[in-house]
């Protein structure tokens, strides 16, 4: 069975692939700080209104986004490594592009606090202590 972290992640993740809103703010801690490897603004997203403010980001640059889950694993710490390919076709351009990335999440009161995104997600799971599946 997955643990809290994983289907915190994987919840998100699911989320942000509906641009659903408050399914997305609620597996995040109110202080949460995150990022994204394909960003628009190239900064982090503060608070819950962050995580809405980077959903509208998302809708006003992909006319389509879906994020493929392939690896949620916990490390020994408690934070989460997810690996995902994240799929997208630009809003107007019709540009697609697919990229295979990692987050790792912090987790703060069972919730999602803090992210780091790696473009490698071997990169990702080896500093936390894993390897790649």
């Amino acid at each position: 069975m997955a643990s809290n972290g994983e289907q915190m992640a994987r919840r998100f993740a699911e989320a942000i692939t509906r641009c659903d809103r408050d399914s997305a703010v609620a597996v995040c801690h109110p202080e949460i700080e995150f990022s994204s490897v394909l960003g628009i603004s190239g900064r982090a997203y503060l608070g819950h209104d962050g995580v809405r403010q980077y959903l509208d980001d998302v809708e006003s640059a992909w006319d389509e986004w879906t994020v493929e889950v392939e690896q949620i694993v916990e490390a020994e710490d408690g934070r989460v490594v997810i690996v995902m390919t994240m799929h997208a076709r630009g809003r107007g351009s019709g540009a697609s592009l697919a990229a295979r990335t990692a987050h790792i999440w912090t987790l703060r009161d069972g919730k999602l606090v803090r992210n780091q995104p790696y473009r490698d997600p071997e990169q990702a799971l080896e500093d936390v202590g894993l390897s790649a599946a």
